[in-house]
């Protein structure tokens, strides 16, 4: 037996359910009532457990409907890979401006004397 939460279990079987594929994109996973009995919980932890995979972003419910499995998200850059993607905007734009005052023949602003 588990020391989490029974809803943090439900959670953890849903999110691995989801990541094995056996619930795909647009898949409605089980309904309350359906996990109440599964589970052998009452409303609010189930109601909790839907509310933790929501706010993970693996569900999204439709009041009345269900709840559906959603688009994975695209993973968020960390700081590092965003700053090497600014770097390497930063040195192609260095060029670029290289390239565009040798072609006008004056020398680039930080080579031009005061």
């Amino acid at each position: 037996m588990s020391n989490q939460p029974r809803y943090a279990q439900i959670v953890a079987d849903l999110r691995a359910r989801i990541e094995r594929g056996e619930y795909k994109t647009g898949d409605q996973i089980p309904t309350k009532a359906e996990l109440m009995d599964q589970w052998g919980v009452a409303l609010n932890t189930v109601a909790r457990a839907v509310t933790e995979l929501q706010q993970a972003g693996l569900i999204e419910t439709h009041h009345g409907v269900g709840s559906f499995v959603r688009t994975p998200p695209t993973p968020t850059p960390t700081l590092d890979e965003e700053v090497a993607t600014l770097r390497g905007r930063v040195t192609a734009l260095e060029g670029h401006l290289t390239a565009l005052y040798e072609h006008l023949g004056i020398p680039q602003p930080s080579e031009a004397t005061p």
